[in-house]
């Protein structure tokens, strides 16, 4: 409903609050056009009211009350109207100045609320804007150019290593693509390009070598020897767990019971890199290993299969055990070696590439129309990771026939 009066300390006052559930009621003044008053159950509220671009549009001046008196609403809403006549609407005004100032800070964190990064990759990116970007952390992202991001490459190359100014000036890349997104519209763009892609035009980018890392024929018996022999049985179950299964560190670690199916001797991955969920079947050298910890898990209580009393739950960084593994031994791997060991046997027992990508949970690339037609089930996979085990089991008991070519 609308009525027309003069907007006055006077009339606004004489003014009855709408009661409650009635919907708002509108005064417009028959003075000032486009000066109105909303009423509610609450507030009376001064608004300023004209099409914009051939729109109708509203803009909120504020609620009866200081300073809103009648006479400064209605200077406010000469101040709106004229801008509004000049298609801009105060709003949107406001709302870009704001992004303007948007830091690089504010965006991280929007960044981390909006995607679903894994924690690996927030604690990633944490680090880079913390530590390595610090002095940009609270300045506005229009600030930073492309003349800093090479200087800034260059110096952490230089003073860090090339592989932590390759990883820094990624997750730069990636919140300032998504700020670009989030904070900018087509008419409007928050910045006119992300100033990281200046490293892909003058091919800056660093070139790290592929590590090669993992357990050799021969180095696998003493190897895992020397594991069965470690003090801490977790620590030993756990890297024993990565070997046979291929798993990637935090999808093996964070294992809870139940994601394992001892009947159907599989277990379910769903904490993975590329979100895919993972059924994989375990062959019995893990079932056996699983059976003698869930009987140890019974008295701990733990929901985790390889339980630690850190922060998490469980196991995180096994380096001790694995460097008094190499101090015995001489062989010294890493936690992703073993997951390169097991596709290196995989490989050397000429088990399909599909099968093996999806054992260890690798996409196909999208131009592979063959792949599309393929459903990897678990009890398909059971057989190639069968003959992975006891490729592994074989070389290390010194069989005669050994799984490497």
């Amino acid at each position: 409903m609308v009525d027309r009066i003069k907007i006055s300390k006077r009339a606004v006052d004489a003014i009855p609050l709408q009661a409650p559930g009635q919907p708002p009621r509108f005064y417009r003044d028959n003075e000032l056009r486009g000066f109105g008053l909303k009423v509610t159950e609450h507030n009376k509220i001064f608004v300023a009211e004209r099409r914009v671009n051939g729109k109708p549009k509203r803009v909120t001046i504020g609620a009866y009350g200081a300073p809103w008196t009648p006479e400064n609403a209605r200077n406010r809403a000469q101040q709106l109207l004229a801008e509004m006549a000049g298609g801009e609407l105060p709003t949107e005004k406001k709302r870009q100045e704001r992004v303007k100032g948007i830091t690089l800070r504010e965006a991280f964190l929007q960044y981390v609320q909006v995607r679903g990064l894994t924690p690996k990759t927030i604690k990633e990116y944490q680090r880079a804007v913390d530590l390595y970007l610090a002095d940009w952390a609270d300045r506005p992202l229009a600030s930073i150019t492309r003349e800093k991001v090479s200087e800034r490459f260059s110096s952490l190359a230089e003073e860090r290593g090339a592989a932590t100014a390759n990883v820094v000036m990624r997750a730069l890349r990636a919140i300032m693509n998504f700020a670009m997104h989030q904070y900018g519209t087509a008419e409007r763009p928050l910045l006119r390009e992300n100033p990281v892609q200046t490293l892909s035009h003058t091919r800056a980018w660093k070139k790290i070598p592929r590590r090669q890392g993992c357990l050799r024929p021969g180095d696998l018996g003493r190897w895992m020897a020397a594991v069965k022999e470690l003090g801490n049985a977790t620590l030993r179950d756990y890297l024993l767990f990565l070997l046979f299964t291929g798993l990637r560190r935090e999808e093996a670690a964070s294992l809870t019971w139940e994601q394992v199916d001892l009947a159907n001797r599989m277990v379910t991955i769903t904490n993975t890199k590329n979100h895919d969920p993972l059924e994989l079947p375990l062959p019995e050298f893990l079932v056996d290993l699983l059976i003698q910890r869930r009987a140890e898990a019974g008295q701990a209580g733990s929901p985790f299969v390889f339980s630690s009393s850190g922060a998490k739950g469980y196991v995180q960084e096994p380096r001790k055990a694995l460097a008094a593994v190499a101090k015995k031994t001489g062989v010294s791997v890493t936690v992703h070696d073993l997951r390169r060991t097991f596709i290196t046997v995989a490989d050397s027992l000429d088990i399909s590439a599909y099968a093996l990508k999806r054992l260890v949970n690798h996409r196909t690339d999208r131009g592979d129309v063959t792949a599309g037609y393929i459903v990897s089930g678990v009890e398909r996979l059971r057989e190639p990771m069968d003959r992975i085990a006891g490729a592994i089991l074989a070389q290390v008991s010194g069989s005669d026939s050994p799984p490497f070519r």
